[in-house]
């Protein structure tokens, strides 16, 4: 279950009493699984999560306990060990399943943190009980730590030149446009339209850049990103807001490819008008950009202006050159 967002489930509906996944989102989430309420290890296993509850809450998480007790023995056992956070009785073991935990009718003992986005972000599988909280809790006060920074693919994800001419097989480049395609919009209108091109009309895409482009003539895949102002929002001071909706598609497609090892570059210098008849998009459509896929490749292949660049630092204006407090200064240029 590690890195799944199981959140989007209505998993902990499935325990009962019931809990409302958005009850969790936004927080953390301890999930431990124990085999049977009442028994030695279970009951010291609930004592270490009780007593360490408002330590866990000071870090934003909440805790839950999951068995297959029924219901009456599950409340029964929380009232006597006067446990503050919920029990759940998971008699059916649905949630168990949810959770990657199939089998027979006993649970293994497992715990689950979630983080606020609802990912496993770590799992205990078999678990011994004797310092297991606290070593919950200090993988919660890491994480926690880790969430406060820079998303690390953000911060390493760059629009690298030097490409492979080796393929890149279908399913990942359909994992791209998926993750492109969950991005946010107007109303949740999805103005992108993609067409991935590998095949003969790619040499007749390559045909439509300039020289400048040269070094995407190696690429296996291009993306074409286009759509129409009609496919989105109409705003009363008539922005095309379509382009934001698709720049923050292309967005999450090059996140996507940088968790993938795969290189996606946007680029803006190349025919429209030549690309639209390859690719039969529409003469009204707008062409965003082209997405230049690939593998990393050779950057001895680059100019030397490209490969100074491609083995060089991110060159980035400070935050300050960018970033305004309540309204932007009088001296700031057009």
């Amino acid at each position: 279950m590690t890195d799944k967002a199981v959140l989007g489930l209505s998993w902990v509906e499935l325990g009962r009493p019931k809990l409302s996944p958005r009850a969790l989102y936004g927080r953390y989430a301890v999930v431990f699984f124990y085999p049977r309420a009442g028994s030695p290890g279970c009951t010291r296993e609930v004592q270490d999560f009780r007593d360490r509850y408002l330590q866990f809450r000071s870090l934003g998480a909440e805790v839950l306990g999951v068995s297959p007790d029924p219901l009456a023995a599950v409340e029964e056992f929380a009232k006597a060990q006067g446990i503050p956070f919920p029990l759940l009785s998971d008699s059916e073991l649905a949630l168990a399943r949810a959770f990657g935990l199939g089998g027979g009718r006993r649970i293994p003992r497992s715990t689950f943190l979630l983080d606020r986005g609802g990912v496993v972000r770590r799992a205990w599988l078999r678990v011994r009980v004797d310092g297991h909280a606290d070593e919950v809790l200090k993988a919660l006060e890491a994480v926690r730590a880790a969430d406060l920074e820079v998303n690390p693919l953000v911060g390493v994800r760059r629009a690298h030149r030097a490409l492979a001419a080796e393929p890149v097989p279908r399913q990942e480049l359909e994992k791209l446009v998926e993750a492109a395609h969950l991005a946010p919009s107007c109303f949740n209108n999805q103005p992108w339209r993609f067409v991935v091109v590998t095949g003969e009309n790619l040499t007749k895409v390559k045909g439509a850049l300039p020289g400048g482009n040269y070094w995407a003539q190696a690429a296996p895949a291009v993306i074409a990103v286009a759509s129409h102002r009609d496919l989105d929002c109409k705003l009363s001071d008539n922005r095309d807001y379509f382009l934001l909706g698709c720049g923050m598609a292309v967005g999450f497609l090059m996140i996507q490819a940088t968790q993938m090892g795969l290189i996606a570059h946007p680029i803006a210098g190349y025919d429209p008008i030549a690309v639209k008849k390859a690719l039969n998009i529409p003469e009204d459509y707008v062409l965003i950009t082209l997405v230049v896929v690939g593998k990393p490749g050779d950057p001895a292949t680059l100019s030397e202006k490209h490969r100074e660049i491609e083995l060089g630092l991110r060159d980035r204006k400070p935050l300050t050159s960018v970033l305004f407090w309540e309204q932007m200064p009088r001296t700031e240029a057009k």
